[in-house]
C-alpha cells in the first residue's frame, strides 16, 4: 500500500505541475513510515522496489526518486532505532543532500548540459540585456558596480553546496514532520520533535565557525579547491549559529513565562530585516554556545 501511495505521488509530481511542489514534500512519507515499522532488511527491499517502480514515471521519475529514497531511508531507519528526532533529521538531511547531488550529476550526464555553465550563461545574457536597456534610457552604471554584481554572483555560485544543504534541511524537516503526524495517528508510540528551545549546538560548531572565518581573512585562490570548502563550511556554521540564536529566543521566553508569540515575532522580524538583525542573532548564538548562557540563566533562576 505504501509503495502504491508513493507511485501515485510520483505520477502526480511529474504530470500535474500545478501541485507538484506540495506533492514532492509528501513523497518521502511512505518510505519513512515503512522504514520506521520494518527496519533495515525489509526497508532495503522496499527502497529497491521503489526505485524500480519509479521508472514508470519515466527516467526523470527515477532520478527524482534517488534523493527521496536515500534521505527517507536514513530518516526512517534512525527513528526505527529509537534515536532522537534531531539525529534523524541530521541523517536525513545528509541523505537528501547526497541524493540531490547524485540527481544533478545524473541529469547533467543524461542531458549533456553543464548546469553551472547554463546558470552563468543566463546571468551574462541577463546582464547584457540590462546594460543595453539602461543605455537606451540614458542611465549609466559604473564599471565598479558591474564588477560588484559579478563578484556577488560568483560568490553565490560558490555557495551552491550550502544552498543544497539548507534546502535539504528544510525538506527533511517538513517531510519528517508529516511522517510524524501520520505515524502518531496509527501508533501508540508517538514521535515528536523536541521543543525548539532545547536546540543546542555543540561547542565544536563554534570552533569550526571561527576557524573558517579566520581562514577567510587570508588571501586564497578563488579558483582553487580550498576556497569553496572554507567558504561553505563557514557559512553553514554561521547558519547553525543563527538557529542557535533563534532557539535562545524561545528558551528565554519559556524561562520568563512570556507569550509564545513574542519569540515567533522576533524570528519573523529578524528574517524580514535581513543581514543586520541576522548578524546580531548570530552573535547571540555565539554567546549562547561559547558562554553557556542558558546554564547561567538556569542557575540564577
Amino acid at each position: 500500500m505504501l509503495g502504491g501511495i508513493y507511485l501515485v505521488l510520483l505520477l502526480i509530481a511529474i504530470f500535474v505541475p500545478v501541485i507538484s511542489l506540495l506533492v514532492i514534500l509528501a513523497m518521502p512519507v511512505p518510505i519513512i513510515l515503512y522504514w520506521i515499522r520494518h527496519g533495515f532488511k525489509s526497508g532495503i527491499y522496499f527502497s529497491a522496489a521503489i526505485l524500480l517502480v519509479s521508472f514508470v514515471g519515466t527516467f526523470a521519475g527515477f532520478l527524482l526518486t534517488i534523493p527521496i529514497v536515500i534521505g527517507a531511508a536514513a530518516t526512517g531507519y534512525t527513528l526505527h532505532q529509537k534515536q532522537s528526532t534531531y539525529e534523524a533529521l541530521l541523517k536525513g538531511t545528509l541523505g537528501y543532500a547526497l541524493g540531490f547531488t547524485i540527481y544533478l550529476a545524473g541529469a547533467q550526464f543524461v542531458s549533456g548540459i553543464n548546469i553551472i555553465e547554463l546558470i552563468q550563461d543566463s546571468y551574462q545574457n541577463t546582464i547584457q540585456t540590462v546594460q543595453s536597456e539602461m543605455d537606451t534610457v540614458g542611465m549609466t552604471v559604473s564599471e565598479a558596480q558591474w564588477e560588484q554584481f559579478d563578484a556577488t554572483f560568483d560568490y553565490v555560485l560558490v555557495l551552491i553546496p550550502t544552498m543544497i544543504a539548507v534546502s535539504s534541511l528544510l525538506y527533511g524537516f517538513i517531510s519528517q514532520w508529516l511522517a510524524h503526524q501520520i505515524h502518531n495517528r496509527q501508533s501508540k508510540q508517538r514521535i515528536l520533535y523536541p521543543p525548539f528551545r532545547r536546540f543546542n549546538l555543540p561547542v565544536i560548531v563554534l570552533f569550526i565557525y571561527f576557524i573558517g572565518s579566520l581562514a577567510r581573512w587570508f588571501e586564497m585562490d578563488q579558483n582553487g579547491w580550498l576556497y569553496p570548502i572554507v567558504t561553505n563550511v563557514a557559512e553553514l556554521a554561521g547558519i547553525l549559529l543563527v538557529l542557535q540564536g533563534f532557539s535562545f529566543f524561545f528558551y528565554f521566553a519559556y524561562q520568563r513565562k512570556l507569550p509564545k508569540v513574542l519569540p515567533i515575532l522576533a524570528v519573523v522580524i529578524s528574517v524580514l530585516f535581513g543581514p543586520i538583525l541576522l548578524y546580531l542573532v548570530r552573535i547571540l548564538g555565539i554567546i549562547d554556545v561559547g558562554f553557556r548562557l542558558r546554564e547561567r540563566m538556569g542557575s540564577k533562576k
